[in-house]
């Protein structure tokens, strides 16, 4: 498996919308800084710049009221338009995710 750091990777994190502080409409980027500071000691990149960048795939409702669970996926380190095939072939990392007391 490549490197997260690194390589081409997805990753899915389910969590409840209301969980994630802030503008509601920011939510999905506010999610992406978070984890990838944690992981990859750096905030979500989505500018389209330089050899690499991360995209995101907002879910319907995120920036809902209502305590609804929703799946945000990241695909990060991506360098270009992939296919079905290529897309199918990197690694996958799935997170579930709850905040209790101001803490993930």
């Amino acid at each position: 498996m490549d490197d997260i750091t690194t390589g081409q990777t997805r990753i899915i994190i389910k969590a409840c919308v209301t969980d994630i502080p802030g503008n509601p409409q920011g939510r999905f980027r506010l999610l992406g800084d978070l984890f990838c500071q944690e992981f990859l000691g750096r905030n979500l990149d989505i500018s389209y710049r330089g050899s690499s960048y991360d995209h995101v795939h907002i879910p319907c409702d995120f920036d809902s009221d209502q305590p609804i669970r929703r799946y945000f996926i990241y695909d990060l380190n991506i360098t270009g338009t992939l296919q079905k095939e290529e897309l199918l072939q990197l690694p996958h990392l799935v997170y579930y995710v709850s905040r209790n007391n101001s803490k993930w």
